[in-house]
């Protein structure tokens, strides 16, 4: 696979183009078709990446995951869509590739909303992570960009926990005739978080589970069935957050 991102943040730092990064209805829906099938399809981001410590700076563990998502558009509000996800990391030694025993970084469902408000995307999300349901957001933090020939979507996020936390997203969608799902629509992200640790990773898109490379899929099939597929539809958000409700009302009533 040829992964183009190295081009387009060169273009980034070349380009003529206004830094506003306002959105506009097409990127509105360039950002949904990309990021979570435009209620088509249900598609699978599957990632790789570093654990580092830092300041040191060694590497840790290597992780291999994926997130799935599909998309809920709102047909009294063409600007708003919802997207029901989850996802599933797994933990490896970064110089043998042997699985390390440590729990997976595991989230049931996240509920992301996104609106179009004159230039902004409004962000909300609703993570599950096995222990608690959380929200942030409304969140203005998204920019978009044309260069050339490709979509770039940023966001970042910081969150007051502990040490405090940061991440960082961008997408970009490429065109240009023959190219794969997986070299039209990539990521990268990266973090500093709680440990402390920074990490970083690389991510592309397929819209099966099946078409994952294997690593992945093998462990999740016979461990995971749940990350298979997306949430089904809101009745299934419900159930799951009725569940944690249940789990934390017998953790609190057991104490």
């Amino acid at each position: 696979m040829k992964f183009r991102v190295t081009a387009a943040c060169l273009l980034l730092i070349a380009g003529s183009q206004s830094l506003a990064g306002g959105f506009d209805k097409a990127l509105f829906e360039s950002w949904l078709d990309m990021r979570a099938g435009g209620g088509e399809t249900d598609v699978y981001w599957y990632s790789e990446g570093l654990i580092k410590r830092f300041p040191e700076g060694d590497t840790t563990a290597k992780m291999i995951g994926f997130d799935t998502a599909r998309l809920l558009r709102d047909p009294k509000n063409p600007n708003k869509a919802i997207q029901l996800s989850r996802k599933i990391f797994y933990f490896f030694d970064p110089e043998t590739g042997e699985r390390l025993d440590r729990a997976p970084i595991a989230y049931p469902h996240q509920l992301k909303i996104y609106e179009l408000k004159g230039d902004e995307l409004v962000y909300t999300v609703e993570s599950n992570n096995g222990r608690s349901v959380y929200t942030l957001g409304p969140m203005e933090n998204y920019t978009a960009q044309r260069i050339d020939d490709v979509e770039w979507f940023n966001y970042s996020v910081f969150i007051q926990r502990a040490s405090g936390k940061f991440e960082n997203s961008d997408f970009y969608v490429h065109s240009g005739q023959g190219l794969s799902e997986k070299e039209r629509y990539q990521q990268t992200w990266v973090s500093y978080g709680v440990g402390p640790t920074m990490s970083s990773a690389v991510a592309w898109r397929y819209s099966s589970f099946d078409a994952m490379p294997d690593i992945i899929t093998k462990i999740v099939r016979e461990e995971a069935p749940m990350w298979l597929e997306p949430p089904k539809n809101m009745a299934e958000i419900e159930q799951l957050r009725a569940e944690m409700r249940q789990r934390s009302e017998s953790a609190t009533a057991s104490q």
